[in-house]
């Protein structure tokens, strides 16, 4: 059975991505935030025994992206809405003749790869579909050996039931679910915060994170931040 792993991501551009950090940086600050976050997941992914397809949200820069893994195969995402994009990559990927899929973000750069290591070995029968819920109410990897398009049509994204949704629609299935451990994604400043304690505490290396952790000074910015 061959492995691939499907990164979801955003270019990188001021005022489109991580949002939610603003005002504590500015747009161009949470854009360099988000490039160490998709060079660190990538660099992780990667060492990985399985395929990684970057799906980037159009438009595709026409100069590509700087800093990418030249193992990393790079996509652009279909279709109108996130279910609509997933659904289309994953049918792509079985496609180009991969059994065991599992769609991934880049918002997470101390997940553990051992979370997404169980959630390859939770598809080796068949069927099989996992998910990580994220502490936000969403999911951070989804993965199956199978289309499922009963999981997307018709669903709604970004609100904070969307784990429960997908879980109730997956156990509706033939599939044996597993669900992984739950993890979170960094886009708001109270999981910033929670991120670098884990950086601390970790041997993690992420180091882009760390760079740009350092370079723009966040332990210091988001202390100062929680005393106004």
């Amino acid at each position: 059975m061959t492995r691939a792993l499907l990164v979801f991501a955003k270019v990188p551009r001021p005022g489109q991505v991580k949002t939610r950090l603003t005002p504590l940086l500015s747009p161009a600050e949470a854009a360099r935030v988000y490039t160490a976050f998709l060079r660190d997941a990538l660099r992780q992914y990667a060492r990985l025994d399985a395929a990684v397809r970057l799906y980037i949200a159009p438009p595709r820069p026409e100069n590509g992206l700087v800093g990418m893994p030249s193992d990393v195969s790079v996509h652009e995402q279909e279709g109108e809405g996130l279910g609509a994009r997933m659904q289309n990559a994953l049918a792509e990927s079985f496609d180009a003749g991969h059994d065991r899929l599992a769609v991934v973000g880049t918002d997470h750069p101390t997940l553990p790869s051992a979370f997404v290591e169980k959630g390859f070995d939770a598809l080796a029968e068949e069927p099989a579909l996992c998910i990580g819920p994220s502490a936000d109410g969403g999911f951070y990897l989804l993965g199956m050996n199978a289309p499922f398009p009963s999981l997307f049509d018709g669903m709604r994204y970004s609100h904070d039931r969307v784990f429960a949704d997908t879980l109730t629609r997956a156990k509706s299935t033939s599939a044996a679910v597993t669900v992984l451990p739950e993890w979170y994604d960094v886009d708001t400043p109270a999981a910033l915060r929670r991120m670098l304690r884990d950086l601390e505490q970790s041997s993690l290396e992420a180091p882009n994170t760390r760079r740009i952790v350092a370079m723009l000074n966040l332990q210091d910015r988001l202390a100062e931040a929680s005393t106004k």
